[in-house]
């Protein structure tokens, strides 16, 4: 594990990529100056920011349910290793333990890292592939310029909007399950109520 550091997340934020791109943005924890951006898509951005914001879901995501089935399983995930970058994509494994042996299965970063939030499970990177990714601290902002922009989403402000109206808007992003929105309106709800 000497040639290995542990990562963690920084932010997920919206992508200039694309509209259903995001950039999730990791750092080391021992290293806080060495961090890294991986495009990611969508419904991988949602699943991880789900569990970052705390959110209750009314049914299991698919990661959820993938936990479920190593839990129930003679599995026992151990770690994530992001292993690889080539040609602008990145490459990781799952390491889980079975009877004593170590199980390697390729994997999507995105997948990888949702899989080990939910497991609490530690993330890792390869000390010389972090080295020469990493973002060096002068071109962090100017990249994260570049990396990201507006989404399309309304920003609902307390003089355009009430809060039983937030309210309302907030049980139907669950309902639809559309996390990302409602974890914009919850914290938009805990604006308004510090207001009070």
């Amino acid at each position: 594990m000497n040639d290995y550091l542990k990562l963690s997340i920084v932010s997920v934020s919206p992508s200039s990529v694309g509209a259903s791109s995001f950039i999730l943005l990791l750092q080391s924890e021992d290293h806080p100056n060495l961090r890294f951006p991986i495009v990611i898509g969508n419904q991988e951005a949602q699943a991880i920011s789900v569990y970052l914001e705390q959110i209750q879901t009314s049914r299991p995501l698919t990661h959820d349910l993938f936990i479920q089935v190593i839990e129930k399983s003679n599995l026992d995930l151990n770690r994530v290793l992001i292993t690889d970058f080539k040609e602008g994509i990145f490459y990781a494994k799952i390491e889980f333990f079975q009877d004593g042996a170590v199980i390697e299965m390729d994997a999507r970063p995105s997948d990888s890292i949702a899989l080990a939030l939910r497991a609490q499970k530690n993330i890792y990177i390869k000390e010389s592939l972090l080295k020469s990714i990493c973002i060096p601290d002068e071109e962090e902002e100017e990249a994260e310029d570049d990396l990201s922009f507006s989404v399309d989403i309304p920003v609902y402000q307390p003089s355009t909007i009430t809060l039983p109206e937030l309210e309302d808007l907030l049980q139907k992003a669950l309902l639809e399950e559309n996390y990302e929105e409602a974890a914009r309106l919850r914290d938009q709800i805990e604006v308004l109520n510090k207001q009070k």
